[in-house]
């Protein structure tokens, strides 16, 4: 079926009309627990998801776009839940008022308790607790006085949540010029490694000179890096892959796999340094999918995938609590050595991803650290607190478990539990708890989409990302050249696998590593490198057309 602007501007039509209700009821949720929203905030949602739908038609006009705008409406999709879920979390004045959080929630609970005894009491209970006697009846919203919206038209307008995606916008647009035009795939492709080298230097003194993992205010700069990283490993692939199919015992020649090595090595440095290992799991998942579209050989692709099946079932008999591996014969033995060599970081993970309820003894490597230094602290406010222990032991115990919370377990609980008591059909958009989850605009907004939203939420996130990434798949099945080929897929598996590793660790089917869910969350680059695929993919489809219908046109040409 023929892809058609005129089509998805319809659908994007209907999209900015399901925000604009979704806005209203978190409008309406607001009053209910006694605040308002940002009505500034509102309009520039809404403007940006208009602008949006309006796109197809500009690109189709101007730009003679003829790709396939699957890609587009199924991103616009992700978008708009985002801008929703934001919507909801950046309104709501215990969330973003971190300094008066304890004020805010005790003003939320007493217009709730008003509320209750407005419509549940009867006129003498209301007397006697010196309020007006009148008879139970549904609260009116309009007489109430909730706490206004802490914003003004120039903060709204001129702040990062609205030049970000305004700027990401403008880059998908001017990607979606550069990459249709045959010379600039050319530069691409022919200087591949040296576009890696350039991004590698920045992105060293990036790391090394970050905090935890953060620049700019709290950006992650290093995000853009995906997207050269994955120009030169396809360049280079591009070139050697022909060579691959010579191998023995289904291993290519040295000479042929090493430049693809050390392509391939190149962007864990910084992540290692960074500890990133959320990213390290994503660029794997890439790379693994890249060499297995570009090898024709059965043996070679089994080789590839049972070396990785076996790298990664090592990393897990070694990252497993110790709980866990007693429960296997042997395991604990064979995990000892490879304990000793993985980073604190990756055990930390895994247990509170199987055990994250129940925390670690205090004497674990991993944990000793953390807990040694908060005990201090709390040594220091309580000079009697050994007194105590010794009166009562289990009081270590309890110390334990307040610290496991307090520094790494809560936010993955908080998250579980707000996904278990959304249900099938979730809360209600403004009705429930997501202000509980710390930094449920980002890395946990998933969790967020699931208590308001429910299963069906959650569901509606993941067709959409099917829906894209099937677009994508597509897209390169249809690429004439290898390196194209090569870069379409490689975008595809970066959206797909990164929403996968979002996804499953707040579901709990993977490890949590703190990586944003695409065109979802609430971030800065990347947001900006989510858009700029989205506009990779998008000209990589429009050359698709174009080849197709240049041979349409030859064929008829010689059938003439």
């Amino acid at each position: 079926m023929k892809s058609r602007a005129s089509s998805h501007f319809l659908i994007l039509i209907l999209i900015v009309i399901l925000t604009a209700i979704s806005h209203y009821s978190i409008y309406y949720g607001a009053l209910i627990r006694g605040y308002e929203t940002s009505y500034y905030t509102a309009i520039r949602n809404l403007g940006l998801l208009s602008f949006l739908a309006l796109l197809p038609i500009v690109l189709a006009r101007v730009f003679r776009f003829q790709g396939n705008w699957t890609l587009y409406t199924s991103a616009v999709l992700l978008f708009s839940i985002g801008l929703t879920i934001q919507y909801r979390l950046f309104s709501d004045p215990e969330y973003v008022l971190k300094d008066k959080k304890a004020e805010v929630r005790q003003e939320k609970i007493k217009t709730a308790q008003l509320h209750y005894i407005e419509e549940n009491y009867s006129a003498d209970k209301k007397k006697m607790m010196g309020l007006d006697p009148t008879p139970p009846e549904p609260v009116d919203l309009s007489k109430e006085k909730p706490r206004p919206a802490n914003d003004s038209l120039f903060g709204v307008f001129l702040s990062g949540r609205t030049l970000i995606p305004i700027f990401a916008i403008f880059c998908m647009i001017a990607t979606v010029w550069l990459i249709r035009r045959d010379n600039i795939l050319k530069l691409l492709q022919e200087n591949g490694f040296l576009i890696v080298l350039l991004t590698l230097v920045p992105l060293l003194l990036a790391a090394v000179t970050s905090r935890a993992g953060k620049a700019l205010g709290n950006m992650t700069p290093w995000e853009p890096a995906k997207i050269p990283f994955l120009i030169g490993f396809a360049a280079v692939l591009a070139i050697l892959y022909k060579n691959l199919a010579r191998t023995y015992w289904g291993i290519p020649r040295a000479k042929d796999v090493v430049p693809l090595v050390v392509m391939a090595i190149m962007p864990f440095v910084p992540f290692f340094v960074l500890k990133d290992f959320g990213q390290m799991m994503v660029f794997s998942s890439v790379y693994v999918t890249l060499f297995v579209i570009a090898v024709r050989r059965f043996s070679q692709r089994f080789v590839l995938i049972g070396s990785v099946v076996l790298m990664v079932s090592i990393l897990v008999v070694g990252a497993l609590p110790e709980s866990t591996q007693e429960k296997i014969p042997f395991l604990p033995t064979l995990a000892k050595p490879v304990k000793k060599i993985l980073p604190n970081r990756i055990q930390q993970r895994f247990h509170l991803w199987l055990d994250g309820f129940n925390p670690p003894p205090p004497e674990t490597d991993w944990w000793k650290e953390t807990y040694d230094k908060k005990y201090a602290e709390l040594l220091k406010k309580t000079p009697n607190l050994p007194e105590m222990i010794e009166e009562d032991p289990k009081l270590l115990s309890r110390i334990n478990i307040d610290i496991w919370f307090d520094e790494l377990a809560f936010q993955p609980a908080q998250a579980t539990f707000g996904l278990a008591s959304g249900g099938a059909t979730g809360r209600g958009l403004g009705l429930g708890y997501v202000e509980l989850i710390p930094v449920s605009d980002s890395d946990y907004v998933y969790a967020a989409i699931g208590e308001e939203l429910g299963l069906f939420g959650g569901l509606l996130v993941i067709f959409a990302l099917i829906v894209f990434v099937s677009a994508g798949v597509r897209t390169a099945l249809d690429s004439r050249d290898m390196f194209s080929k090569l870069c379409s897929a490689g975008l595809t598996a970066f959206i797909g696998f990164q929403a996968l590793v979002n996804m499953g660790g707040i579901t709990r089917a993977l490890p949590m590593t703190g990586i944003t869910l695409p065109f979802v969350s609430h971030g800065g680059f990347s947001l900006i490198t989510c858009f700029v695929m989205l506009g990779m993919l998008m000209a990589f489809s429009d050359r698709n057309t174009t080849d197709f219908q240049a041979d349409q046109t030859a064929a008829e040409g010689l059938n003439k």
